[in-house]
């Protein structure tokens, strides 16, 4: 079957090597070889239970190819590659939709940040990425999953989950949902501002997460994962991108002793973020940077939260209380956060008077 797909992109090709590729937990993921060609591509069948808008997608991918190319690339991202007949995707006889890329040669991921230059070096290409597509109007990028960052979408599935206690969780773990509720009218204000057009919809990533990325060397070269691409504030990239990767402990860690938010990994990956988007910042997006992380992080671990008292019907889960250990890294991150609140407004103010001097 998969070599009758690959013909639909390349009829007159022959297949050297398909293989499954990567560890997403998203889309289908295979490695090609074409014989005779020394470019190998990446196809993916597109898991449209997610993405229910795959034409959109395609569309966005298009969008920035065309974008990048005219105004030059420090990072790669892959090209999209047309069907024989010129549609960006192919839809089978079973109605599953098919997608191929270029694959990024001589690259590697990076799962876990584990020394500075790591960070450094994720936040100078995620920031180029915003920089790079500051120019474009967030109006014509449809969010790829509506309200996947909105935070008062988040905080209604979670009060709905309180009041509904589907399962007979909710005494368990009445002392967790005070804790988020504590916080939720501070960082409701950050919406509120993006609602009042005091910080600015752009185009941004929506997935920062370090593999994300590809390097060569000790150089990030290609941005991947594009499906989250569309509308969305600078915050959520940068607030993901710390949120995982400035995490000293695994996302379901017991021992919430070893979860701390790793203050050298925040300080690398904020001098380069901020070293790339300084040009387009407003000041009321300054102001408020040092929140992004908490933001983020608070998001996450709601929606672990209000999954747990709903029975874990979304997230996979490998024991009951999956989710709400999950949900309690989040918050003791957030704890950490907040015990390192000035001296993170402080980097990064620093990281900003660094870039305009």
């Amino acid at each position: 079957m998969l070599h009758d797909i690959v013909k639909q992109f390349f009829p007159d090709a022959t297949v050297a090597s398909i293989e499954p590729y990567g560890n997403g937990h998203i889309n289908t993921t295979y490695k090609l070889a074409l014989e005779g060609r020394h470019q190998q591509y990446i196809l993916q069948h597109i898991n449209t239970q997610v993405f229910r808008d795959p034409q959109s997608i395609a569309e966005t991918h298009l969008k920035l190819q065309e974008h990048l190319a005219a105004n030059g690339q420090m990072i790669e991202i892959a090209d999209l590659i047309p069907t024989a007949d010129g549609h960006p995707l192919h839809t089978d006889k079973e109605g599953a939709v098919w997608r191929m890329t270029s694959f990024i040669t001589d690259s590697h991921t990076i799962e876990v940040v584990e020394k500075g230059w790591q960070a450094l070096e994720a936040g100078k290409a995620f920031g180029w990425f915003a920089k790079a597509c500051s120019s474009l109007d967030a109006a014509d990028f449809p969010e790829a999953i509506k309200d996947f960052h909105r935070l008062s979408f988040r905080i209604g599935q979670l009060n709905e989950a309180i009041a509904h206690n589907k399962v007979g969780r909710y005494d368990g773990v009445k002392d967790v949902i005070a804790f988020f509720k504590e916080r939720e009218g501070q960082l409701s204000q950050v919406e509120a501002f993006v609602d009042q057009g005091q910080i600015p919809l752009r185009v941004v990533h929506n997935d920062t997460k370090i593999n994300n990325l590809l390097f060569r060397g000790e150089k990030a070269v290609a941005v991947i994962d594009l499906d989250t691409v569309g509308q969305g504030i600078l915050y959520f990239d940068y607030g993901d991108a710390l949120r995982t990767s400035a995490n000293t402990a695994e996302e379901d860690e017991k021992d919430l002793d070893k979860v701390q938010f790793n203050m050298e990994a925040f300080t690398a990956f904020t001098k380069g973020y901020l070293g790339m988007v300084r040009p387009i910042l407003s000041e009321h997006e300054t102001t408020y940077f040092y929140l992004a992380p908490k933001l983020m992080t608070y998001i996450i671990g709601i929606r672990f939260l209000a999954d747990y008292l709903n029975g874990d019907v979304y997230y996979k889960t490998k024991y009951i209380r999956h989710n709400i250990d999950r949900c309690l890294v989040q918050a003791k991150l957030i704890e950490s956060m907040e015990q390192h609140e000035e001296a993170m407004k402080e980097i990064i103010q620093d990281a900003l008077m660094e870039v305009a001097e």
